[in-house]
Formats: C-alpha cells, sequence, structure tokens
C-alpha cells in the first residue's frame, strides 16, 4: 500500500504502487531509488504539510511542467493538459496533509496526473483523431518519463532519437498510446495498466506489442527514405 491510498477521497480509482507483475515487473528502478531519496522533496512537503504556503509554491513550480507534459502526452491536447495540471495541484493541496511519504512525492505526483488524465479520458471516450507535434515543447520535455532512455534502448531502434520516438508515440492511436506510455515510460505493470483502463491483461499486452511493432516499423521507414 501507498499515499495513494491515503487519498481515497480525491480519486477513488488510485491503487498500490508496488502493486508488480511477475517476471520483468519485479524490482525498482534507478529512478524510483533516486525519487526516494529526494531530501529537497521530503523537505518542502514537511513544510507544506504544517501549511507553508511558499513550500507548497515551490513544489508547484518544480514539478508544474512535469505534470503538464505527463497530461499532454496522455490527452494530446494543451489546454486539457494544463487543466488536468490545475486539477492535480488542487488535489495534492487538499490532500498533502494525509501523505505519509510511504513513496516519493513525485511517484504519489505522477499517479495523482495518471489517473486524473484516466478519468479525462473515460468522460471523452477518445482523444480526437489529430496530427500532434512537439515543436513547442522545450528540449528537456523527455525528462517526464521514468527510465526514459532504457526503455527506448531496449524496446526501440537505440541509435533513433528520443525526440522521433516520441513524435511517433504521441500521434499513436489511444487504444496503443496510452498503455505503451504507462508500459515503457512510467514503469506500470501490466496488471496496473489493466486495473487502470479497464482492459484484460491479455488486451493490453497485445496492444503494447502492437505499438513497439508501430514504431519501430515507422523509425525504419523513415530511416529507408533518408538512403
Amino acid at each position: 500500500m501507498d499515499d495513494l491510498k491515503e487519498t481515497k477521497q480525491v480519486n477513488s480509482n488510485e491503487y498500490g504502487e508496488n502493486d508488480a507483475e511477475e517476471g520483468n515487473d519485479k524490482g525498482a528502478t534507478k529512478s524510483q531509488v533516486q525519487e526516494q531519496r529526494d531530501p529537497e522533496d521530503k523537505k518542502l512537503v514537511a513544510l507544506s504539510q504544517k501549511g507553508d504556503k511558499a513550500a507548497f509554491e515551490k513544489l508547484v513550480r518544480m514539478y508544474s511542467k512535469y505534470v503538464y507534459t505527463n497530461a499532454f502526452f496522455m490527452l494530446r491536447d494543451t489546454h486539457e493538459a494544463e487543466d488536468v495540471s490545475q486539477e492535480v495541484f488542487v488535489k495534492v493541496y487538499l490532500s498533502i496533509k494525509n501523505f505519509r511519504g510511504l513513496s516519493s512525492f513525485k511517484t504519489w505526483l505522477r499517479k495523482l496526473t495518471i489517473n486524473t488524465c484516466i478519468d479525462k479520458l473515460r468522460i471523452k471516450s477518445k482523444t480526437t483523431d489529430k496530427k500532434v507535434s512537439l515543436e513547442a515543447f522545450e528540449e528537456n520535455y523527455d525528462v517526464v518519463f521514468t527510465d526514459l532512455n532504457h526503455n527506448i534502448e531496449r524496446n526501440f531502434i537505440a541509435r533513433e532519437t528520443i525526440k522521433e520516438v516520441l513524435d511517433i508515440i504521441v500521434n499513436l492511436e489511444e487504444s496503443y498510446r496510452i498503455p505503451l506510455i504507462l508500459r515503457d515510460f512510467q514503469d506500470y505493470s501490466y496488471r496496473e495498466i489493466a486495473i487502470l483502463i479497464k482492459k484484460p491483461i491479455g488486451t493490453v499486452k497485445t496492444n503494447i506489442h502492437r505499438a513497439r511493432k508501430i514504431i519501430k516499423d515507422k523509425l525504419k521507414y523513415e530511416k529507408e527514405k533518408k538512403i
């Protein structure tokens, strides 16, 4: 059980962060370990829990881009990403006193962001089928993803740039994009994804496999065009 359980009053869809699948889902990533060791976060959270508004505002400044970019890749809409950002920090403000630090603050914030986005997607059924560009993002947009470089190297073509891969991912169909982002870039287990998006684990695994194949095929096609 983690701190998401503690914020049930905010979002009833939260579930245990340590709920992992057998095999490849075992073990913490380096980034997760690093998150748990962040002393500045712990200090600011402790101050915020005592009502220090300046400390809370600093947390918002530190993580506003992180929340917004996660939301954009999930929803593919700048205005909705902004709305989610505001909604997430309201949730954090209302529930931070109940946060006990059983997970890192960043992990807790990421879960709140993802779950808020999933709720948005359920309401609107499907995201608009449109071409999305990453040109408006700064060069460091990739820092929102957990172990991004490791996962791209493992699942895609290591020689390709992160931006080329993300350009393809952000334009995938929702049924492929969401589980792929959750699995490869956010380190969710297959079981967690299935619970979150309300699909059978078999469907989740199939769609992630197909998404990876689409990315590899498109990267290969673009490479061959340049020859």
